[in-house]
C-alpha cells in the first residue's frame, strides 16, 4: 500500500507525457491569463494536474508573473509547483530555490513550508534519508508559528516515514488525526493550501495501517466516508486507489478470490502508468495461497521485471523471491533458483543500508522529540546574506552553463534524428504474422481468440492502413473495432501482439509515418503551418501531433522541417 501511495504523490507532482495541452491565451471562466490572480492560477494548475495535463506552462507564467510583483511569497509556491513538473535534477534546483528565497524573507512560515517541499520531493524519488532531514527540519522552524495547515501537513509526511519503518501504530495516530483536520470544510482561499488532496492521502494511509494492524473492521467506515467523498468532489480518478485497497484488505481476511478480482479491477481502472507493485505482489500472493503456483509465479516474475531495477525496493515485497526460490528448486531449475538467490542477497543489503538508516534516525530525532540544535547553522543576518548570495552566483553559472551544454546537446541529437528519418523508409515493416490450420495453435498466443478472427481482423487491419483510413481524425479504437465487428478488447490485443504497440501509438504511427514521407516527397507541405499539418494526418490539434512527432522520430517536427529545407537548399547548390 505505501507504494500505491507514494506513487499516487507521483502521480500528482510529475510531468507526464501530455494528455492535454494548456491554451496559453485564455482560462476557463473566459478571463485572459494575464487577469487571474494568483488563487486562480494556482486551481487552473491543480485542475491540470487532476487530468494529467501540462502545467509547465503555466508554471512558467506564474514565475514569471511572480516576479513581476515581486510577491516572494507567490514565487515559492510558483517554485514548489515548478519542482514537481519537472525532471527530478531540475525539480531539486527550483526546490532549492524556494528555500533560498524563503530563508532571504525571514519568514519561519514559508521556509517550513520550503523545506516540507523539498523533502517530499526527495521521498518521490526514494531519498528517504535525506527526505527525512528535510522533513525535520520544517518541524523544527514551525514550533513559534501557528499555522494547523503546514503543522497537519508535516505530521502527514512524518506519518509516511513511520509506515515507511513499521511503526504502523504510531503513524495510524497521526492519520487519525491528519484525517479529521484536513475534512474539515474550509474554503482554501489562500495560495499553497490543499485540504482535499491530502485528506484523500491520508484516508488512504490510515486505511493501509488498519490493514497492517489486522484492524479491518475499522476500514468500513473510511471506505464509506472516501466514496462518499469521491462522488461529492467528482475525483473519480481515486477510485482504483480504494478498491486496492479493499483487495489488500481481502488478501488479508484470506479472501483470495475476492482479493484478486478487486486488485485486478483496480489495475484496469488506473489512469496513470504506474507499476502499482503492491497490486501485482498481492495478486501472486492469492493465487499461491489459492494453490496456483504457476499463475502466482507468473505475478511475482512480472513484479521482479520492474521492481528489481528500481530505486524503491521495498522490503515488503521480500516474500516474491523467497517463494520464487521455493518455486524453482521444486522444478530442479537450478538456474532460476540461483537468479533469485542472488537478487535476493543483493535486495537484502539494500534493504539493510535505506531502512535501518532510517529507523535510528527517525526514532532518536522525532519519537524522542530530542532534535539535535543546529548551533552553527545559525549565522548573523550578514554572513547568511553572504552565503546566499555567493550560492546563488555559483547557481547561477552551474544554470547557465549546463543550459549551454543541454542546448548544443539536444541540436546533435536532432541532427542524428533528421539523418535517420532521411536515410531509411518511415514506414514501418509489417511483422510477420504466422497462422496455422485450425485447432492448431495461433503465433503468437492470444488466449480467447481463435486463428481465423485474428486472420480476419489483420486483413481488414491492412485495408485499414491501404486505404489511408487512418487520416480520420474521428477514428477511435471502439469505432475501429465497431467497423471491423469486433470488440476493442479483442482489437487491443490484436494491435499489442502483432503491430507491438498500443492502439493510440499504432494509430498516431501511420499519421506520422504519412506525412513524413509527404513532407519528403511533396516539397509544398514544407511551407505548411503545423496545424495544417497536423489536420492533414488526422490528428486533433497541433500539440498532439508535436508530441507524438518527437516521440516517435526524437525530433519535433518545427525542426525537421527546418532540416529539410535546409536540405533541400543545399543539394540544390
Amino acid at each position: 500500500m505505501k507504494t500505491k501511495i507514494n506513487n499516487y504523490l507521483i502521480i500528482k507532482n510529475l510531468f507526464f507525457a501530455v494528455l492535454f495541452f494548456f491554451q496559453i491565451s485564455i482560462n476557463a471562466q473566459g478571463k485572459k491569463l494575464e487577469d487571474l490572480s494568483f488563487l486562480e492560477l494556482e486551481k487552473k494548475i491543480d485542475s491540470l494536474i487532476s487530468i494529467n495535463g501540462n502545467t509547465l506552462p503555466l508554471i512558467k507564467y506564474y514565475i514569471k508573473k511572480s516576479k513581476k510583483e515581486n510577491n516572494d511569497q507567490a514565487l515559492i509556491y510558483a517554485y514548489r509547483y515548478a519542482s514537481k513538473a519537472t525532471l527530478e535534477y531540475i525539480g531539486y534546483k527550483y526546490a532549492d530555490s524556494a528555500i533560498v528565497i524563503a530563508k532571504k524573507i525571514n519568514n519561519n512560515e514559508l521556509i517550513s513550508e520550503a523545506l516540507l517541499n523539498k523533502g517530499v520531493l526527495l521521498m518521490d524519488y526514494y531519498q528517504y534519508g535525506p527526505a527525512l532531514d528535510y522533513i525535520l527540519q520544517a518541524k523544527k522552524y514551525l514550533n513559534n508559528v501557528k499555522n494547523d495547515y503546514i503543522n497537519y501537513k508535516t505530521l502527514y509526511f512524518i506519518a509516511q516515514n513511520k509506515m515507511l519503518l513499521g511503526q504502523i501504530t504510531e503513524a495510524k495516530k497521526h492519520l487519525s488525526i491528519c484525517v479529521e483536520f484536513f475534512k474539515q470544510p474550509i474554503n482554501e482561499a489562500e495560495l499553497g493550501y490543499d485540504y482535499k488532496t491530502y485528506y484523500s492521502y491520508a484516508l488512504m494511509s490510515l486505511i493501509d495501517c488498519n490493514t497492517k494492524l489486522k484492524k479491518h473492521s475499522e476500514n468500513n467506515s473510511l471506505y464509506k466516508e472516501a466514496y462518499e467523498f469521491i462522488n461529492k468532489n467528482n475525483a473519480r480518478y481515486l477510485i482504483p486507489y480504494f478498491i486496492s485497497c479493499e483487495g489488500t484488505d481481502a488478501y488479508y481476511l484470506k479472501k483470495f478470490s475476492v482479493a484478486i478480482n478487486k486488485l485486478k479491477k483496480a489495475q484496469l481502472l488506473y489512469q496513470d502508468n504506474w507499476p502499482h507493485y503492491t497490486d501485482i505482489f498481492y495478486i501472486g500472493m492469492s493465487y499461491w495461497q489459492l494453490g496456483n503456483k504457476k499463475e502466482a509465479v507468473k505475478y511475482f516474475e512480472k513484479l521482479d521485471k520492474e521492481y528489481y531495477k528500481d530505486k524503491n525496493q521495498d522490503p515488503q515485497y521480500r516474500p516474491a523471491y523467497e517463494l520464487l526460490i521455493e518455486y524453482y528448486a521444486s522444478k530442479n531449475n537450478t538456474d532460476k533458483q540461483l537468479e533469485y538467490i542472488n537478487k535476493l542477497m543483493s535486495l537484502d543489503k539494500s534493504y539493510e543500508k535505506n531502512y535501518k538508516y532510517l529507523f535510528a534516525k527517525i526514532h532518536k530525532e522525532y519519537d524522542t522529540k530530542k532534535l539535535i540544535d543546529e548551533k552553527n547553522s545559525i549565522e548573523t543576518n550578514l554572513k547568511v546574506h553572504q552565503y546566499l548570495t555567493l550560492f546563488i552566483i555559483i547557481l547561477s553559472i552551474l544554470i547557465i552553463s549546463f543550459s549551454t551544454y543541454k542546448y548544443f546537446q539536444i541540436q546533435r541529437r536532432y541532427k542524428e534524428s533528421f539523418e535517420k528519418i532521411i536515410s531509411q523508409n518511415t514506414v514501418i515493416e509489417k511483422i510477420p504474422v504466422t497462422i496455422v490450420e485450425e485447432d492448431k495453435i495461433v503465433t503468437p498466443k492470444i488466449a480467447g481468440l481463435s486463428a481465423s478472427t485474428i486472420t480476419y481482423i489483420l486483413e481488414q487491419l491492412e485495408i485499414f492502413e491501404k486505404e489511408q483510413q487512418f487520416l480520420d481524425y474521428k477514428i477511435t479504437q471502439k469505432l475501429l473495432s465497431e467497423k471491423l465487428g469486433t470488440n476493442p478488447t479483442y482489437l487491443s490485443k490484436i494491435i499489442n501482439v502483432y503491430k507491438e504497440k498500443n492502439f493510440s501509438n499504432y494509430l498516431n504511427d501511420l499519421r506520422l509515418e504519412y506525412i513524413v514521407e509527404l513532407l519528403k516527397t511533396e516539397h509544398k507541405y514544407l511551407n505548411r503551418d503545423i496545424k495544417v499539418l497536423a489536420n492533414i494526418a488526422g490528428f486533433t490539434n497541433a500539440e498532439a501531433f508535436s508530441d507524438n512527432f518527437q516521440r516517435k522520430f526524437e525530433i519535433k517536427p518545427s525542426y525537421f522541417i527546418k532540416m529539410m529545407k535546409e536540405n533541400i537548399k543545399t543539394s540544390s547548390l
